[in-house]
């Protein structure tokens, strides 16, 4: 069962120079003893794990649909020349939070009341569910119907 895993993780292309490492460490390990269930339950965790998205993908399909984006996002915003405003991260009406919805910047905003700021749709996402950015360039790809994956 543990070299098993232990392949599938190390087969993971996407896998990460430093858990490549610690992977290799505990197969040099194996080699000597049985692994340990803390071990056991690392090499799965990792053989398992969802691959990271693809942000830019996510990112460039979001900038493509900027207003759309902002309206689901921030449903109490209201457009404002090139800018979506919102009264804060939790969309509400008012000005304070700006996205900006045209140009090189697109996707960039800034809430003027706490100084939060981010550089894209991932991170406005990221910032209104109160999530890790990971999470929620998935949510966005599912919202926008596009793949996360890379």
């Amino acid at each position: 069962m543990g070299a098993d895993l232990l392949q599938a993780a190390l087969a993971r292309p996407d896998l990460p120079p430093k858990l490549r490492a610690f992977l290799l460490d505990v197969q040099r390990q194996a080699r000597h003893r049985p692994l340990s269930p803390r071990q056991l339950a690392a090499v799965e965790r990792i053989a398992k794990a969802e691959p990271p998205p693809d942000f830019a993908a996510v990112n460039r399909a979001a900038c493509a649909r900027a207003e759309d984006v902002c309206r689901r996002l921030l449903p109490g915003g209201a457009k404002r020349g090139k800018y979506w405003a919102a009264g804060d991260l939790s969309g509400a009406a008012g000005k304070s939070l700006r996205v900006n919805l045209e140009g090189v910047n697109v996707g960039c905003w800034i809430d003027n009341a706490t100084g939060d700021k981010g550089g894209d749709f991932v991170s406005l996402a990221a910032a209104v569910a109160r999530i890790p950015q990971d999470e929620a360039a998935r949510q966005l790809a599912r919202m926008l119907g596009v793949e996360a994956a890379r």
